[in-house]
């Protein structure tokens, strides 16, 4: 009896000091974990402490004798860090070492899908006061032919640095082309500067074979960024975006609407899932339930996938297309087979 007794003592003791090893060496959540601040020239048992005292390690003695192991107890770097997901010590000492945001800069993240609405608040809660974004990039959902310059400002003419826009009215903003990334940007950068780094990522996105690609379809990089646009807000799957970019193309070939409910609320500024009889009335260049073709111009700014969605779509024999509220995408050859599915999945 004593032989088996003594390995199970021996194995239950070894699953606490796991557990034990396991609480104290992995980094409880917190919120001052999200903006963890080295100042240049800190010692290391200062960073230590606090660590310690924002709740980011649950043990001094042990992370410092992680650090030590590490080797990297000379290379920890200042600025300001994210921990929330470094869930144990390697994890945190790794992302000191590499290096935070400085304490004059400011990560701002840009999402695939993000209109110029977006962007701006964005900026605006991070404390930006570099000037008015609309100023440089123009009004959301605005033909500034229409507008009084004061209120609907045009967007500045960036062609000549970028050549990908040469084909962009000026009477359009420069939504569609400000890239979805993570950037990080000083604090007293200007609206320009901003919109600068934006647009120098999209031209190294946009890939010398990409725009071979556009050219060889005698298209225009603005007609496929605003029809990438619509692609981005209607559908999400890769598969589904290229089959849509295909409907969207035969289409506008066909001369008819494309009847995009992300379009009316871009004009509108709503966000309903499917809009209203009314909101496909209203007059906006950007309407294309009421207006067939291409909206006026890009109505988000898509990421990669939608854009190679819009160059490269996938033949097939469906003429419409709804997501239904399982988040599927469901294919029609008719009118009425896609009113049966609006019924059948729409409800």
């Amino acid at each position: 009896m004593r032989r088996f007794f003594v390995p199970l003592i021996a194995a239950l003791g070894l699953l606490a000091a796991t557990a034990w090893a396991g609480a104290w060496l992995s980094t409880p959540a917190t919120d001052d974990a999200s903006s963890f601040v080295v100042v240049a020239g800190e010692k290391t048992d200062v960073i230590i402490a606090h660590l310690k005292e924002k709740g980011i390690v649950r043990s001094a003695t042990l992370f410092k004798m992680a650090l030590a192991k590490s080797g990297l107890s000379t290379k920890l770097q200042p600025g300001t860090y994210d921990l929330r997901y470094a869930v144990d010590f390697d994890g945190v000492i790794r992302k000191l070492a590499a290096g935070g945001v400085a304490a004059n800069e400011k990560v701002l993240l840009v999402k695939e899908g993000w209109n110029l609405r977006d962007i701006n608040d964005a900026l605006t809660k991070l404390g930006f006061a570099g000037g008015d974004l609309y100023r440089v990039t123009g009004m959301p959902a605005v033909d500034a032919r229409t507008y009084n310059s004061d209120k609907a400002p045009r967007a500045k003419d960036f062609s000549s640095d970028f050549p990908f826009l040469k084909d962009k009215p000026l009477y359009v903003s420069l939504e569609g082309f400000l890239f979805p990334d993570t950037y990080r940007l000083f604090k007293d950068a200007t609206a320009e500067q901003v919109t600068r780094k934006m647009l120098e990522n999209f031209d190294r996105k946009l890939t010398p074979e990409l725009r071979e690609r556009i050219a060889a379809q005698k298209r225009t990089v603005f007609e496929v960024v605003t029809l990438a646009s619509v692609i981005e807000r209607e559908v999400q799957a890769d598969d589904d975006r290229r089959k849509v970019a295909d409907i969207f193309w035969r289409r506008l070939e066909r001369g008819m609407a494309l009847q995009a409910d992300s379009t009316v609320n871009y004009a509108t500024g709503k966000g309903l899932a499917s809009v209203t009889l009314d909101d496909t009335k209203y007059v906006s260049p950007y309407n294309t339930y009421k207006y067939p073709g291409l909206p006026l111009g890009p109505i988000c700014n898509p990421g990669l996938s939608a854009i190679e969605a819009a160059v490269s779509p996938t033949p097939n024999d469906a003429w419409f297309f709804l997501t239904g509220k399982n988040g599927k995408v469901y294919y029609a050859r008719t009118l009425q087979e896609h009113v049966s599915n609006k019924a059948k999945y729409m409800r």
